[in-house]
């Protein structure tokens, strides 16, 4: 379950757009001969511009999905996750969740598996006051630094461990999703989604410095579609998708403000700016050279032994069954995103 907070005393008030724009989209039918079918999705959190849900508002609102014959309920989860629930229940067929997640549901001997990967590094990372001289994980010696959700992360372990640390070097404080414990200096170091936090902090008038995992050398990964076992082996219900929604995050990367206001479609009254902000993020964390969506075996085998290394899982974990890329990989090979 990915968590995103705004805060509400960080949101410019009186902020409403209009919650469309864009080119229209033309008339969408599906191909001759294909057989109309009906697919529920189910983001991990309230509407907002995370790509995979993004990808999934503009493949409705263009006409992607009624090309490839689909007709799609997009729901969203109260952030309890209540979507792996109903997706194990078989009453939703695809949700969001991250790389990590899926890691740790295969090792729960759930049926559940990756069909496309959105984060080529994970959307967890740090920040710190911009005077403060604390830049890099090095710097985090004899500092507060903050977690969330009551665990220390592998994350931010893995950093300490690279700096020569051990938590024993720092002084661990077990925060909530308020910022202001932050910018009232009762921590140093911040925990945030990097995604929207940084942006949420800056637009306060607090300046920032920004520390990602993945740049010291940590194997992070964001954002999945996730299906179960039974979906998957339903190769025509999860290829029409995926080429769906990869299409659309084709168009989105070159119709971003458009983008947005497809998406405040459904977060309505959010502030087009910050949503832009998350697009962007979401967009340059999601490029990879062969295609968006696509990821290697080497990327998963790192992610899980790190999770083993700092006991987030508790036995090996075979990585070929916690994605599978197949059914994008031919996508790709076929030319049929573009």
């Amino acid at each position: 379950m990915l968590r995103r907070v705004l805060f509400p005393v960080l949101i410019l008030a009186g902020l409403l757009l209009a919650a469309c724009g864009g080119d229209e989209a033309p008339p969408a039918t599906p191909a001759e001969g294909v057989e109309p079918r009906s697919i529920t999705f189910m983001a991990g959190f309230r509407p907002q511009a995370n790509l995979p849900f993004a990808a999934v508002y503009v493949a409705d609102a263009r006409g992607y999905f009624a090309e490839e014959g689909l007709t799609v309920a997009i729901q969203h989860s109260s952030g309890q996750d209540e979507h792996l629930k109903f997706l194990l229940e078989g009453s939703i067929d695809v949700i969001t969740g991250t790389a990590a997640q899926a890691v740790r549901r295969v090792e729960q001997e759930m049926p559940v598996v990756a069909v496309a990967l959105f984060g080529q590094r994970g959307d967890q990372g740090y920040v710190s006051a911009a005077g403060s001289g604390i830049t890099t994980p090095a710097d985090f010696r004899g500092k507060s630094v903050g977690f969330k959700a009551g665990v220390v992360p592998a994350e931010l372990l893995a950093m300490l461990r690279g700096a020569g640390m051990t938590p024993d070097d720092v002084s661990l404080v077990g925060v909530g999703f308020d910022p202001r414990i932050f910018m009232e200096d009762q921590v140093d170091v911040y925990p945030v989604f990097l995604n929207n936090e940084p942006d949420t902090i800056r637009r306060t008038g607090f300046e920032i410095n920004v520390i990602d995992p993945h740049d010291f050398g940590v194997p992070t990964l964001g954002l999945t579609y996730l299906v179960t076992r039974e979906t998957l082996a339903d190769g025509d219900l999860v290829e029409r998708f995926l080429r769906a929604t990869m299409r659309a995050t084709k168009w989105i990367e070159a119709n971003r403000d458009e983008a947005v206001q497809i998406v405040l479609q459904h977060a309505e009254g959010a502030d087009a700016e910050h949503q832009r902000f998350l697009l962007d993020t979401e967009l340059d964390n999601a490029a990879r050279e062969d295609g968006m969506g696509r990821s290697s075996i080497e990327q998963w085998q790192a992610l899980a032994t790190l999770l083993r290394e700092f006991d987030v899982i508790e036995s090996d974990v075979d990585v070929s069954t916690v994605f599978d890329g197949s059914v994008i990989d031919g996508l790709y090979a076929r030319g049929e995103i573009e």
